[in-house]
């Protein structure tokens, strides 16, 4: 039954996932990826897959972050100065790596550490469509550990990810008609 109930949750999160692509704003984007990410944690709890549980709470706090980057939540500034600049994406890369080296499953743990790696570097450039250029390659390699681990819902949110990160790499690669 926890199985079950883990895969109705990674079927949510995929619905959020798709919205997320068809997006023109950054903020937009990461708000629903972090709704997302936070149900695919749920997800990976209740189908024992510790990696994807372990990488997506990080996950979380690191849209989180991004999201009120423009935002003086620290004193002195201090989150405008290390969230803009490339100390704040290769402390987030850092520690995806050691919770992933703390929830290790198997070799097939490398695939989901190194896409949020590359995930987590490529969300530092504020752009949405060179996130979801990046999505190709981050939502293959989440997709095959998906496979092992048997996450039906991520199989399915991979798959639907990818294509509609092509899909809005289509659409909003075109200029706007007057």
């Amino acid at each position: 039954m926890k199985f079950i109930i883990g895969q109705i949750f990674g079927l949510v999160a995929l619905a959020f996932t798709a919205l997320s692509y068809q997006t023109r704003s950054s903020k937009k984007l990461l708000v629903l990826q972090t709704i997302a990410t936070a149900l695919f944690s749920v997800h990976y709890f209740l189908i024992g897959a510790t990696s994807g549980l372990a990488l997506n709470l990080v996950a979380i706090l690191r849209n989180l972050i991004y999201y009120n980057r423009d935002k003086n939540l620290l004193p002195f500034n201090l989150d405008r100065k290390y969230c803009k600049g490339w100390f704040f994406p290769c402390l987030m890369t850092l520690c995806i790596g050691i919770m992933g080296a703390f929830s290790w499953q198997a070799w097939y743990s490398l695939l989901i550490i190194i896409g949020l790696m590359i995930n987590t570097m490529y969300l530092s450039v504020q752009s949405p469509q060179t996130i979801r250029k990046s999505i190709l390659l981050t939502s293959t390699m989440i997709l095959i550990y998906d496979i092992f681990v048997s996450s039906y819902g991520g199989i399915i949110n991979e798959a639907l990810a990818i294509t509609s990160s092509i899909i809005g790499i289509v659409r909003m690669g075109k200029p706007e008609e007057k």
